[in-house]
């Protein structure tokens, strides 16, 4: 299981790394004088041709931390499905994080309550993590069903949702958690 810890680090080094680009990118440009930023424009090659942007673009898109953050979600959740898969000798972890997280936690004899957050903090992240996965980035009615079974907060259907550096630090954890209360901890 040592592949999934490494990937993870990897993957918070990205994170940081990227948060990092991103804000020295704002800064720069918010530090020069140009004398018509509102003409200004960017170009850099891009495979056989030119990706070209006016400067308010670019800016609109390194201020846009939540795809960041999403994108980290996303993959996150990815290696913890895929290290439950290896734990559960399955090719794939079938169904929601309730069922094959139950699974799991069984090997080690643990239940929900050793895992932060509770089956209601993991659900809640697969819920969030799916409407970025799938480009919602709401709330839809089978999300607001899984939630009350678990009895996480209630969210509405056509809630947005949303997703800050401290969510995805906590979303995180919550994952961490029940990957090593699971047995998988790191070596």
């Amino acid at each position: 299981m040592s592949d999934v810890w490494d990937s993870w680090a990897e993957l918070t080094r990205f994170l940081e790394s990227a948060r990092l680009a991103f804000a020295r990118e704002r800064n720069l440009w918010q530090s020069l004088e140009l004398a018509d930023p509102d003409q200004a424009s960017i170009r850099v090659r891009s495979g056989g041709g030119w990706y070209k942007a006016r400067l308010d673009q670019h800016v609109d898109a390194v201020n846009d931390e939540i795809t960041l953050y999403a994108s980290v979600l996303i993959h996150s959740y990815a290696l913890m499905e895929s290290a439950a898969a290896e734990a559960l000798s399955m090719n794939r972890v079938k169904g929601g994080v309730s069922g094959w997280g139950r699974l799991l936690l069984n090997k080690t004899s643990s239940s929900w309550d050793d895992v932060r957050d509770g089956e209601a903090g993991a659900v809640e992240v697969a819920v969030v993590r799916h409407a970025f996965a799938h480009g919602t980035r709401e709330i839809d009615s089978d999300a607001v069903k899984q939630l009350a079974d678990v009895g996480a907060p209630a969210r509405e259907v056509g809630d947005a949702v949303t997703l800050t550096y401290s969510e995805l630090l906590a979303y995180r954890g919550r994952m961490a958690s029940l990957l090593n209360t699971s047995g998988l901890a790191r070596s």
